[in-house]
């Protein structure tokens, strides 16, 4: 079995009135689709932006992020990172989320994420290291 990360940002496309819901409902399926597929990961959320680590089996790893791509709650995608790893640094989840919000605003502003500075612009190392802060803090 060989297994890859993805790292990857995007523009959101919610908007604040339903945003919430569509949050718990991107979640929900990403959760079932990635069981079924062995993917598991953690999906970072701001009022303007997403970013995602995605691990798994190359193929299925692959397959999950084409379908974000063409989502509609997703601009423009950008594909951060790609690489091999020995092992999943997000196994406990199909897919956990973290929206940044009052209680983890300084988490994220540790990372240099701020509202000049969104998710998107962020390196995927900067990400990768936010996505695992966070999941420490939700174990």
């Amino acid at each position: 079995m060989s297994l890859v990360r993805l790292v990857y940002a995007s523009e959101s496309r919610l908007v604040e009135v339903n945003r919430r819901m569509e949050l718990a409902r991107m979640l929900a399926t990403a959760q079932r689709l990635n069981a079924d597929n062995h993917v598991t990961g953690f999906l970072l959320a701001t009022p303007g932006a997403f970013a995602q680590v995605l691990e798994g089996e190359a193929e299925n790893v692959a397959e999950t992020y084409g379908r974000i791509v063409v989502d509609p709650r997703h601009a423009n995608p950008r594909l951060l990172a790609r690489e091999p790893i020995e092992r999943r640094g997000f196994a406990d989840w199909s897919m956990a989320l973290s929206e940044q919000d009052e209680t983890n605003d300084f988490i994220f502003s540790l990372y240099g994420v701020t509202p000049e500075a969104d998710l998107y612009a962020q390196p995927a190392d900067t990400l990768l290291d936010l996505a695992g802060e966070l999941a420490s803090q939700i174990r």
